[in-house]
């Protein structure tokens, strides 16, 4: 394991990163903003070194990605790389030690051996996962922690944290593969795919009825409660053109001598007329669209009948010699 920061080291690193964060560039061509911001940065990388130094690894990697937002430099990415290593992120902290060495030359021979030690060390830490396809999974889509696994992922050594990891693996006409594992420092685990047939009237049965929820009767209902109503206002409709039939007859019976205070009346009628027969349509085709869903649905529900049986009952005329009159039944299937 990785052992805290001696003082000589913590005074070392301090001052490397602060001339590597204000020594890049000369003093005359940083703006005062600039010069601000790397004055902030040298005193949080100060602080992220002290809570290092402490053990309080997340807030030391949070302190050290922010002074990384203002310069990235080798020394910045290897105390990343320290912290996530504490936090068990091993394969991120691989990734940043490697980067730390790339641009180690830019400090000192001895920061280098110490990142190249760091790598050297952890390498042999980190667990490799190894997944093998087997019976059933040779075109599988499998899936490592939700991830898509490519092919080229596929048999050799994967390095991952240690910990629990999900595999799921799935093929058409095959049982879905779940498996969790567990991986332990400095072990290499292997886990073998392996995909199960679906029975083959199962298989069949699917293939057959893709979907099997039953059709919905929601939209008969709507439409018929739809055609209830318009038959119910047809009905009132023609109730009111009687009503206004019978005022008119009595005021005007001869229909040519009608006084003008009764033309209201008079289009009363023509509405009411008009409105209680394209009510009557509206209600008797609607009616009818419901009835013709819910025959259609209730004939999907039933079964097709494998064969068909045709029965006659024939009489059976004598002849001489012959039994009486009787019947023959003849069948067909």
């Amino acid at each position: 394991m990785l052992s805290s920061l001696s003082p000589r080291r913590f005074i070392s690193s301090l001052a490397v990163a602060c001339a590597l964060l204000g020594g890049a560039l000369p003093a005359h061509a940083q703006s005062a903003a600039d010069a601000a911001e790397l004055k902030k940065a040298r005193a949080q990388f100060q602080q992220a070194t002290e809570l290092e130094q402490a053990g309080n690894w997340t807030a030391a990697l949070q302190a050290f990605r922010e002074v990384g937002q203002v310069r990235m430099t080798p020394q910045v990415r290897f105390h990343i790389a320290v912290c996530e290593e504490k936090l068990g992120r091993l394969v991120a902290a691989l990734g940043g030690y490697e980067l730390a060495l790339a641009d180690a030359d830019k400090v000192n021979p001895d920061f280098k051996g110490e990142v190249e030690a760091n790598i050297s060390r952890l390498r042999a830490r980190i667990p490799k996962l190894v997944i093998e396809r087997g019976p059933g999974a040779n075109a599988a889509a499998i899936e490592l922690d939700g991830v898509a696994v490519g092919d080229s992922s596929v048999g050799v050594e994967v390095p991952l944290d240690p910990g629990p990891h999900a595999v799921t693996a799935k093929a058409p006409n095959r049982k879905p593969f779940e498996a969790n594992v567990t991986l332990k420092e400095e072990e290499t685990t292997r886990l073998e795919v392996k995909l199960e047939q679906v029975p083959a009237e199962l298989s069949r049965s699917r293939a057959m009825t893709p979907v099997d929820k039953p059709p919905s009767k929601v939209v008969p209902y709507v439409i018929g409660g739809v055609g209830v109503a318009s038959l119910v206002g047809a009905g009132v409709l023609f109730g009111l053109r009687q009503g206004a039939l019978s005022d008119l007859e009595k005021s005007c019976p001869s229909r040519t001598d009608c006084p003008a205070n009764k033309q209201s009346r008079y289009d009363d009628l023509k509405f009411y007329h008009y409105g209680s027969q394209v009510a009557l349509g509206v209600g008797v085709v609607a009616l009818g669209t419901a009835g013709a869903l819910l025959f259609f649905q209730s004939r999907k529900k039933e079964p097709e009948a494998k064969t068909t049986a045709k029965l006659m009952l024939l009489p059976s005329i004598p002849v001489q010699g012959s039994d009486p009159i009787g019947a023959t039944l003849r069948g067909a299937f």
